[in-house]
């Protein structure tokens, strides 16, 4: 989630990512997380059981994240994601976050 490292096989190209905030496409997802965020300094845990079916994968997340700009600030946030599978093929085409909180509320856990 925080380092944008993952397992390329498993996503269709043309798949999206979609958070609170914008959708991307997989290059600027990968391009613009690692660009964002202090890998080495964020934090990611998954909360509970990793559901799979055929047509998606839901897991509960809690995050640290620092991001990559002046004072290194930190926010905490927590949701779901939801990849969604091509029934065919297997690859992940759709990743969705879900967050608990707003945007506004995330960026007032802020922490310097």
């Amino acid at each position: 989630l925080v380092s944008a490292d993952l397992t390329r096989s498993v996503y269709s190209e043309s798949s999206t990512f979609q958070d609170e905030i914008d959708t991307y496409t997989i290059d600027k997802w990968i391009v613009g997380t690692q660009r964002l965020f202090v890998a080495e300094k964020s934090k990611v845990d998954l909360v509970g059981d990793v559901n799979v079916t055929p047509k998606e994968v839901t897991f509960k997340f809690r995050e640290d994240l620092m991001f990559r700009i002046p004072f290194r600030p930190v926010v905490t946030l927590s949701g779901t994601v939801v990849l969604t599978r091509d029934e065919e093929s297997g690859l992940i085409m759709k990743y969705r976050e879900i967050w608990d909180q707003s945007v506004g509320d995330v960026l007032k856990t802020a922490k310097f």
